[in-house]
């Protein structure tokens, strides 16, 4: 994991990265946001927990949070979540319910501390309310964003995620030719229904979000963008537009594991 650092106020990024040999780094964040009652919003990759839980004990004593806000039961979101739980005792899970029920198949999630979540539901977190809405784009179904009525921040899930060369720490900071080819290689990846809803269908969706008035975007899988959300949107409003993802074959795949794999080993 990267150092955790702050943003938009009084939301600290804990951000890491999954490094593809070949294709790139895609961002991994999650979020606390320092309100009345404290909320993380997702729980970063599996393989980080260690440093996941020092970086989160870094910004706030996990017993003190409130809320814990699972975005979707997608493995680089819920990496740390069972042991969170057990950290933060009296935290609720703010999540949405079905997405509960299927986490539920893979370990004893405490379901009693469970509070589901539907699109435009609000959640008072005291100094605030944390309005649940569904991202425009999403590679799962359970996806429930977050939209802050007070920062007016738009927490994003994967939408407007990006496939990057590096890591960054402000999406302002990234070159605009890499910033526009990541992000139409995210969306094609992550959500490839796009191109079959085509561009008006998805440009309908785009302008519900562009009314939200969000100043800045918190995706899981970009750097933070504060006052670039029109050119966001423009971005994805043109994606049902571009070539299909293609998967990688089983050459293309041998390489990847082969370039992760630590100097001196095999990968076979």
């Amino acid at each position: 994991m990267d150092e955790p650092y702050r943003v938009a106020g009084d939301v600290h990024v804990l951000p890491s990265q999954m490094i593809v040999p070949g294709v790139g780094s895609i961002p991994i964040n999650a979020f606390v946001i320092l309100s009345e009652h404290p909320v993380l919003v997702d729980c970063g990759l599996g393989n980080d927990e260690p440093e996941f839980i020092e970086a989160l004990g870094s910004v706030i004593d996990p017993a003190d949070l409130a809320w814990i806000w699972l975005t979707h039961d997608d493995g680089d979101h819920t990496g740390s979540l069972e042991t969170v739980l057990r950290l933060a005792p009296t935290a609720r899970l703010a999540t949405h319910g079905l997405g509960a029920l299927r986490l539920n198949t893979s370990w004893s999630v405490p379901l009693d501390r469970v509070h589901a979540l539907a699109e435009g539901d609000r959640l008072d977190v005291g100094d605030r309310v944390l309005r649940a809405l569904r991202p425009p784009t999403y590679d799962n179904p359970m996806s429930t964003g977050i939209f802050d009525e007070r920062s007016k921040t738009f927490f994003s899930v994967d939408s407007f995620g990006a496939i990057l060369q590096e890591s960054y720490r402000d999406v302002a900071d990234v070159p605009e030719e890499e910033l526009l080819g990541g992000m139409v290689a995210w969306a094609t990846f992550d959500s490839p229904w796009l191109q079959l809803v085509g561009r008006e269908r998805t440009a309908a969706v785009l302008e519900g979000v562009r009314a939200l008035g969000a100043e800045q975007v918190l995706s899981s899988h970009l750097p933070p963008a504060v006052g670039r959300v029109d050119a966001l949107l423009d971005v994805v409003a043109g994606v049902p537009d571009a070539a299909p993802f293609v998967a990688p074959d089983a050459a293309t795949f041998d390489a990847i594991v082969a370039g992760m794999a630590p100097a001196g080993t095999s990968s076979d």
